[in-house]
């Protein structure tokens, strides 16, 4: 039952050293949670995929949104949902060259996290809470191609804020502002990006390459 499950979600939580909410308060259970607003436009859904299917980029889309976490549970290792994103993009870079480099080159593979920030960020927790996400003990992972899981090396967050809106809401959206970029802040992995709330896939696209390229395919972490 829920409230059993509940119980051992706040077990969980005792035995760990990473809060993770009961499962009615994350959502739905299942990848692909119900979403509104901007994080359910698809324009920002298409303008990911094109981020992948742009060559220069070099990187991929996860098998799904799902981010987990292995956390300790009465004793045993357990999977726990961290959240959904509103994309999820993968890259490898190798690693060569350097001390004790013969005969051990890798791959770190690095992670985008896209969260659409909007009615969602009315509270100072929420945005804070996704940008905490690379001081997560066990790390973060994600679903590949062939039902892999992989922990994701290194990551940033990239808040997307919707601008724009009308004289009635404006000050939610101010809340909603100033709490991302507070979050972002405050949190080096984290970014924070605003378009038109009426922006097309393209123009949502083009801030985002400017954006995450440098960390994907060049010289390390955007410029916030």
């Amino acid at each position: 039952s829920k409230g059993n499950e509940d119980q051992d979600a706040a077990k969980g939580n005792r035995d760990s050293n990473f809060i993770v909410a009961p499962r009615h308060a994350m959502g739905q259970s299942t990848c692909g949670a119900f979403k509104t607003g901007f994080s359910n436009c698809s324009r920002l859904r298409n303008a990911v995929k094109s981020l992948t299917n742009n060559t220069a980029m070099k990187c991929s889309q996860a098998k799904s949104n799902c981010l987990y976490t292995p956390l300790n549970r009465s004793g045993k290792y357990v999977w726990a949902k961290v959240l959904d994103s509103d994309g999820t993009l993968i890259a490898e870079r190798p690693v060569s060259g350097g001390e004790g480099a013969e005969n051990n080159s890798v791959q770190l593979l690095l992670g985008t996290i896209i969260q659409s920030e909007d009615a969602t960020s009315q509270t100072k927790p929420n945005p804070l809470g996704k940008a905490a996400l690379l001081h997560v003990p066990n790390g973060i992972w994600v679903d590949m191609d062939g039902s892999k899981r992989r922990r994701l090396d290194q990551l940033i967050i990239v808040f997307v804020l919707p601008k724009g809106t009308a004289h009635a809401h404006r000050k939610k959206f101010e809340v909603a502002r100033r709490n991302v970029l507070n979050a972002s802040d405050i949190m080096s992995g984290a970014i924070t990006i605003e378009v038109a709330r009426s922006a097309g896939a393209e123009e949502i696209a083009r801030k985002l390459r400017a954006t995450i390229r440098p960390f994907l395919v060049g010289r390390g972490r955007p410029h916030k």
